[in-house]
């Protein structure tokens, strides 16, 4: 019986699929890329700037992997020759540049799609081949383009004006952002905002009573003299004028994306992007625990299966501890994306003191939902309780008076996680960049990152 041959990107899902296809499937790994736009011409663009064409060479890296590869399909009698790359926009490229560079004609291929790494997934994509879509191989071929003629000709000027090394399309736009969230936390400096706050203890459960108008309205000071003043007023006893109860229900957060993995890993276990990333790539290549489904227009990252419980022994001794955690993380988050909505009863307090109006509110869990995935977790996430401390409260005698900085409206600079979401809002970038972006602005100190893991630009990066 002849062979096929399957081409895909990684050598790591290489070893994997190899042992679900047996000995009639030959697999190839490309390693990326086959060919670059060469560095000739105006700029060293390698793109006719009349005609906007580009003109690729063969990565020299890859020279000899090529040659095996035509080596092979001369002596071997191949049935089909299968295109697994990834299936995004540069998948589909990278599959066009194999057809091209071993000449094959439409006969002699097909296109695979699959999004997780199981016996499953590749039957069906094998029963179900597609062909190569040529207008995601025009969209990366224009996307590479644009970064050449924007990266080489925008690089050269900052050169020789400002030293500095280069600028890209991506690079450009998270340089941006960062140094227009600093110049916005700067301006805030200059006009700060202050509130009143009454400090109680309930069962050591801090409690903070706010100043409010009669209306419920917070009130916030300009300067500090002004609260002062309200502050030489008051006691510390607050008597509770009336509450109000309100239903409310609170929705699970939405399937993972990247970049919503790539936020709460960052968040959550501290992980940066690049860990995130490389976990996250041997969970799905090696171990293949996680998979990536396409849902309108978006990858939502899930168990393979939700049998594959991350508290299993057998889960526990096959992953590191890093990769346990990341894949604990991905499990409750599916299982929730899955569940009903929590159910809660906002109370709202109202209290006086000399005249002055306070509040504070709690919030009950009527029915727990997806938060009973993890009430321990959740529930101190989503500041639920599950009883009330101050539904039989008349008075609260606090322990200090205090005059607060007001934080609602002040920006935070961004980190690693916070600043792939705004790309992924903007619409700037793609995943794949999401691992390079921190680390070639740090390269090239147009930012740095601060003690809290913070972007902060430097004067480069200001110029």
């Amino acid at each position: 019986m002849n062979k096929s041959v399957v081409f895909l990107e990684s050598a790591i899902k290489k070893k994997t699929i190899e042992t679900f296809l047996g000995k009639d499937y030959v697999i190839f790994a490309t390693g990326g890329h086959l060919t670059e736009l060469v560095k000739k011409g105006y700029y060293n663009l390698g793109v006719d700037l009349e005609k906007f064409t580009p003109t690729y060479e063969i990565i020299p890296e890859k020279k000899k992997l090529i040659d095996f590869w035509k080596s092979f399909l001369r002596q071997e009698k191949i049935q089909t020759i299968y295109l697994a790359t990834d299936p995004d926009r540069e998948g589909e490229a990278i599959a066009k540049q194999v057809v091209k560079i071993l000449n094959l004609v439409p006969s002699q291929h097909q296109r695979l799609f699959f999004y997780e790494i199981t016996p499953r997934s590749i039957r069906e994509a094998l029963s179900n081949p597609l062909v190569i879509n040529e207008n995601l191989v025009e969209a990366q071929i224009s996307r590479q383009v644009l970064d050449r003629m924007v990266g080489f000709c925008l690089s050269t000027v900052l050169q020789k004006k400002l030293q500095a090394l280069s600028a890209g399309r991506v690079q450009s736009v998270v340089l941006k952002l960062i140094v227009e969230r600093e110049l916005a936390i700067r301006n805030h400096e200059k006009k700060k905002e202050y509130i009143v706050c009454g400090i109680c203890l309930i069962e050591q459960e801090k409690i903070t009573l706010k100043q409010v108008k009669s209306t419920g309205e917070l009130i916030v000071y300009p300067e500090i003299p002004e609260a002062e003043k309200v502050v030489a007023k008051l006691g510390l006893d607050f008597q509770l004028l009336n509450k109000k109860e309100e239903d409310k229900v609170v929705l699970p957060k939405p399937p993972l994306t990247t970049s919503l993995l790539l936020f709460e890993a960052k968040s959550q276990l501290g992980f940066s992007i690049s860990q995130t990333t490389q976990l996250a790539q041997k969970l799905y290549e090696g171990v293949r625990l996680i998979s990536s489904e396409k849902q309108d227009a978006h990858e939502a990252i899930h168990p393979t299966y939700l049998n594959y419980h991350p508290d299993d022994e057998e889960i526990k001794i096959s992953l590191t501890k890093e990769e346990h955690q990341l894949y604990q993380l991905v499990f409750r988050h599916t299982l929730t994306s899955f569940m009903a909505p929590a159910r809660v009863k906002k109370i709202t307090y109202h209290f006086l003191n000399s005249g002055y109006y306070f509040s504070t509110n709690e919030r009950i869990s009527n029915f727990l939902g997806f938060l009973a995935v993890d009430p321990q977790i959740y529930l101190l996430h989503y500041r639920i309780k599950t009883q009330a401390k101050l539904i039989n409260i008349s008075q609260l005698t606090a322990e200090k008076i205090e005059i607060q900085e007001y934080l609602e409206n002040k920006p935070v600079r961004y980190n690693e996680g916070s600043l792939v979401q705004e790309l992924e809002k903007l619409g700037v970038g793609r995943p794949s960049t999401y691992n390079t972006f921190g680390r070639k602005i740090q390269s090239r100190k147009y930012a740095e990152l601060n003690p809290k893991g913070q972007f902060v630009p430097t004067p480069l990066g200001f110029a």
